[in-house]
């Protein structure tokens, strides 16, 4: 049987996804993109497009062509 951590575990998790869900809403409203389903915020981000090549949404070491702190350090070392 459940008991009452379990409860108020799953009453937390259900909590957060809502305060997310609003919190998406607002910033999808702020920036004028229609809402017509809240939920569908639930997964993913209102600003985020899906496009890999967006500047936004992307990758900044592919978009920019820039390297990773990783890789610079990695030529300081080896220079």
């Amino acid at each position: 049987m459940s008991s009452e951590e379990q409860k108020e575990k799953h009453s937390k998790r259900i909590h957060q996804k809502k305060n997310y869900i609003r919190k998406q809403t607002k910033i999808a409203k702020e920036h004028n993109i229609p809402v017509e389903e809240p939920h569908q915020f639930a997964k993913h981000a209102a600003m985020d497009c899906g496009n890999p090549e967006c500047a936004m949404c992307g990758n900044p070491r592919k978009v920019f062509k820039e390297k990773t702190i990783q890789e610079k350090r990695f030529e300081q070392i080896n220079e």
